[in-house]
């Protein structure tokens, strides 16, 4: 049971940190990718076939991986965003079915559905980490390092371009920014992102195969992403803990194998509905709450979106 709830815990920072990367996309540039999953993907590929090559540096493995993503995010952007969002979208899937059916089909390389397996343990600066716990802790510093790298990026000066694409396009280009260059960006760094959970999937599980990469990986990092709370730098890691770490704790009940996988989908649905519905009731609870001040007449001024609440 213990070693169980660690790999859970652990497979929770993995998919934090390849969530991560749509969160960049998604919530900080409202760019919505159905095809997160390919990056994951390319990351545990390039781990697996590079790795023992190298001797598993973990080091070599991330920037050979980062850049293969960066290169296949650069092909989907320029052919797909000069299109409305709608469009991008259903580009992104169209996508993610080509890259997964690449991943299945080119068997003298991945493997198919039958995988890659020996992948080396990590090794890190020299040092070897051949245990599930010295590599539990290396995932989960390296999720802590994207959450606040993530946050700086926020608040900087492309992350404002960022949120101001998301928020207003056309007035961004109004400013002399390129809402299509902003979008770019967003799409390449959150591929580079992701790829780094698909290289520390594949150095801790040892084993992959196409099936762990299809379109349901990427309706399962959206499903975290909105959960957590879109383009909030902590979302991925609490969206990871309650869609990876506590749905799957479902299996631990005594229900039928038949049962758990549907009612784990039913779940993720209900958690991204409740999620969307909550949201959508915030603004207005909100505007609640600053017109019952306003009636009550108390000292504290409250803003509302378009400025101070003035008494009569």
């Amino acid at each position: 049971m213990l070693e169980y709830l660690a790999t859970v815990g652990t497979l929770t920072g993995i998919f934090a940190i390849a969530a991560a990367g749509l969160n960049i996309t998604l919530g900080y540039a409202g760019v919505f990718s159905a095809a997160q999953a390919v990056f994951v993907g390319i990351g545990a590929y390039v781990t697996a076939l590079l790795g023992p090559q190298v001797g598993g540096s973990l080091i070599i493995c991330a920037v050979a991986a980062a850049g293969c993503s960066v290169a296949v995010a650069m092909v989907l952007a320029l052919t797909s965003l000069r299109v409305s969002d709608e469009y991008f979208m259903v580009a992104s899937l169209a996508f993610q079915i080509m890259v997964s059916t690449v991943f299945t089909g080119w068997y003298s390389v991945t493997k198919g559905t039958d995988g890659i397996s020996g992948i080396p343990y990590p090794r890190l600066l020299g040092t070897e980490l051949s245990t599930p716990e010295t590599q539990s802790r290396l995932i989960w510093v390296v999720a802590a390092l994207v959450v606040a790298l993530t946050a700086v990026l926020r608040r900087g000066s492309v992350g404002r371009l960022f949120l101001a694409i998301r928020e207003d396009p056309v007035a961004t280009q109004t400013l002399g920014r390129s809402p299509t260059l902003g979008k770019y960006v967003a799409i390449v760094l959150g591929a580079a992102v992701s790829s780094l959970g698909g290289v520390l999937y594949a150095f801790y599980i040892g084993f992959i195969n196409s099936a762990a990469f299809d379109y349901s990986l990427s309706i399962q990092l959206t499903a975290i992403v909105i959960v957590g709370g879109i383009g909030w730098s902590l979302g991925p890691v609490v969206g990871s803990a309650i869609v990876v770490a506590a749905v799957p704790l479902i299996s631990l009940l005594d229900l039928p194998s038949t049962t758990v996988g549907p009612l784990e989908q039913l779940i993720y649905g209900a958690l991204i509905i409740a999620a969307v519905g909550v949201r959508g009731y915030i603004p207005s609870a909100v505007v609640l709450r600053e017109r019952w001040a306003a009636r009550a007449g108390g000292a504290r001024p409250w803003r509302r979106a378009h400025g101070p609440v003035v008494k009569p």
